[in-house]
């Protein structure tokens, strides 16, 4: 209902997009549908806010990262749902394209937490994680972590 239409009218909307250096980030709820690019090689902890329904957070890994990369929920009362691709990242070949390299992963049911704390878990240039908040309780994840070598959970 907020829209106008008038002859030779265009409409553009343009996401925010925030580059973070920093080596902690928590996104308020008025943050809600930015997009984090993220470029700390030393790693970034980020805890969300409480979840509530409809919140919505994007990041995107722009420099690997040596250091932690990792995403909290307010609190353990707020769990994560869904899944997400991980793989090594360029064109498969003989040494990147075993099975133990590439999948999905999936927090279990009391999981809140994602810790990429080494390379097999996606803390690397590419990574791509987007968190929806789809009750006050539930934070759904979707995405892909690029990783090196044989893929290990990150959630926890």
């Amino acid at each position: 209902n907020n829209l106008v239409s008038q002859g030779n009218a265009s409409l553009t909307f343009k996401r925010a997009i925030e580059n973070v250096t920093g080596a902690t980030l928590s996104p308020a709820a008025s943050d809600s549908g930015k997009i984090y690019t993220l470029n700390r090689a030393g790693g970034i902890q980020i805890t969300l806010p409480a979840a509530a329904a409809g919140l919505t957070y994007e990041f995107h890994v722009g420099t690997t990262m040596s250091g932690t990369f990792g995403i909290d929920a307010a609190s353990s009362a707020d769990t994560l749902q869904g899944a997400i691709y991980m793989g090594t990242g360029g064109l498969g070949n003989d040494s990147d394209d075993n099975a133990e390299n590439h999948g999905y992963a999936s927090p279990a049911a009391a999981d809140h937490q994602y810790v990429a704390d080494a390379d097999t878990k996606g803390r690397h240039l590419g990574t791509r994680l987007k968190y929806t908040a789809i009750t006050d309780a539930i934070w759904l994840v979707e995405g892909f972590a690029i990783t090196d070598g044989a893929i290990v959970t990150p959630w926890t």
